[in-house]
């Protein structure tokens, strides 16, 4: 098991930044937010911002500090503007060059000098989901991914639209997340109206586990519910999606990204990015089902996604809570917790951060 120690120490957040975080891909975005000329999307982690910007089309990610002042160049979460720093001017492209350095600034470096071009990182794209790594010759994608690369695909043709968007902060570490999202044995507990009455997961075993390279999946198999029926009515015009299943199937993509279904009928994607040792920005986006309908069934869709959306938040929330009570446990333990045999995926989780750990 990982120790205490991680998930409270300063010094175990600067060794994973090292070891983990700057090593191997990195999920940063989904194609959809970055579909446009000069659409960008920025992911802080502890020691290093990163932009993933598009231009004509191209991905290109870089360390988001100009080199002149040390300036942040984008400033929000994402956008679409031109790479230019605000504080005097600097213009950037596609390859981190300058475009332009504004008169009476003094500089005699050619525009392909290093000390004047941004620290560009490597991107690759799985289906709509993007990576990027710290490294400068990281293994492919395909490599990093393994087994998961067809899941990642079919979950990205199952998708339709981007319908949510947004960051909801936790008072826990980046590892308790995870960690929540790999079982279900807390869902009775803490999910007993959203997820046990209202989705009938949560009553029987975890099935259908895969698990490669520190990545998983598994699905939560559903009961019947007194909802049924009047879910069924609600979803009819969904009956030719794709990725049909009578169960809530869950994603992690090691280490921090979280990918699920609602059986075909929803979609989730988590991206759980470290602030502190015990501080956590989850960045969430839901997706409705990739079904063309019509204007009357378009409308009943868009209520559901609404509905979604809002019910998937409220879980999270019912889970942020405990997880910053668990936080605070682990400031007071002595000795390490204990995995049932329904939670393989977490002890897989932490078996995969060992080794990364140990380099």
């Amino acid at each position: 098991m990982i120790p205490v120690s991680s998930y409270i120490d300063p010094a175990a957040l600067e060794h994973e930044m090292e070891l983990l975080f700057r090593k191997g891909w990195q999920f940063v975005a989904m194609t959809d937010e970055l579909a446009n000329d000069q659409d960008f999307v920025c992911v802080d982690l502890p020691g290093t911002a990163i932009v993933v910007q598009n231009f004509a089309g191209s991905l290109r990610a870089f360390r988001n500090v100009c080199p002149h002042r040390l300036n942040l160049i984008q400033t929000e979460e994402r956008g679409n503007r031109s790479l230019i720093c605000r504080y005097h001017g600097w213009a950037f492209d596609g390859e981190g060059r300058p475009r332009t350095l504004p008169p009476r600034q003094g500089f005699a470096e050619s525009r392909d000098d290093e000390r004047v071009c941004l620290q560009r990182f490597p991107v690759e794209v799985c289906g709509r989901f993007v990576f990027v790594s710290m490294e400068s010759a990281p293994p492919p994608l395909t490599d990093y991914l393994g087994d998961f690369v067809p899941v990642l695909e079919q979950l990205s043709r199952a998708m339709g639209a981007l319908t949510d968007i947004d960051t909801i902060h936790h008072a826990a570490n980046w590892k308790l997340l995870a960690e929540n999202v790999l079982e279900c044995y807390h869902c009775g507990y803490v999910h007993p109206e959203t997820f046990v009455k209202g989705l009938g997961i949560g009553k029987k075993s975890i099935v259908d586990v895969r698990l490669d390279r520190g990545h998983s999946s598994s699905h939560f198999p559903k009961s019947p519910t007194a909802r049924d029926a009047l879910k069924a009515r609600a979803v009819a015009h969904l009956a030719d999606r794709e990725f049909a299943h009578e169960s809530f199937f869950h994603v992690h993509i090691f280490p921090n990204l979280f990918i699920s279904s609602t059986e075909g009928t929803a979609f989730y994607v988590g991206h759980a990015i470290p602030v502190s040792a015990h501080e956590t920005n989850l960045r969430t986006r839901f997706f409705a089902p990739g079904v063309e309908l019509d204007e009357r069934t378009q409308a009943r869709q868009d209520l559901m996604n609404k509905q979604g959306a809002t019910l998937g938040k409220y879980v999270i929330n019912e889970d942020r809570a405990i997880l910053e009570t668990v936080q605070r446990g682990m400031a007071s333990a002595n000795r390490p917790p204990l995995l049932g045999a329904d939670e393989v995926r977490i002890e897989a989780f932490a078996a995969a951060y060992e080794a990364a750990m140990a380099g």
